[in-house]
């Protein structure tokens, strides 16, 4: 029982602190302010060319 009243600080500290880190997470999400990221135009163009490049190396092994 001793040993119980003398870590007693130490986890009374640990709920304190933890109960600070909770706050300061539920502050940074209500102030967040997330967007989806615009398209990136040339990642279509790039998965064109690679589809016509593979299209054509097929091509190659069919002949």
């Amino acid at each position: 029982m001793r040993a119980q009243n003398e870590l007693s600080p130490y986890f009374a500290e640990i709920d304190r602190r933890t109960d600070i880190a909770l706050k300061g997470i539920r502050e940074v999400r209500r102030s967040a302010k997330l967007s989806a990221l615009p398209k990136e135009p040339r990642t279509e163009a790039v998965g064109t060319a690679f589809l016509v490049a593979l299209a054509a190396f097929v091509g190659l092994f069919i002949d």
